[in-house]
């Protein structure tokens, strides 16, 4: 069994529960470690009470350990603004479709 994963933050701990869902649809054995510890935070450093995601076979480290990275690096990549055909408003890259008229982007 090997460590993949912990969050930096207790506000970050989600991603955890995304990423094991995102290694069992892809057959990843994996479990989550300290899931129930975060009642303990005060008695215990905070850092030790965050959810942990581990691998179970040492075999599958690698291949868990890109799909995570590859999550991770999506969530940093944002898309250009970009203007709707249908009615002109300046849309941010975040959304794929206009508040104005609900068109979708073409991209």
């Amino acid at each position: 069994m090997k460590h993949l994963f912990t969050p930096n933050t207790m506000s970050q701990s989600g991603e955890v529960y995304l990423l094991r869902e995102l290694l069992d649809r892809e057959e990843i054995a994996c479990t989550i470690r300290n899931e129930h510890l975060s009642i303990a935070s005060g008695e215990l450093a905070p850092q030790e009470c965050l959810p942990a995601l581990w691998i179970m076979h040492d075999a599958d480290y690698s291949r868990a350990a890109e799909l995570v990275e590859g999550w991770r690096s999506s969530l940093h990549e944002t898309r250009p603004q970009w203007v709707c055909p249908g009615c002109g408003e300046s849309i941010e890259g975040q959304f794929s479709s206009c508040w104005k008229c609900g068109r979708q982007s073409d991209e």
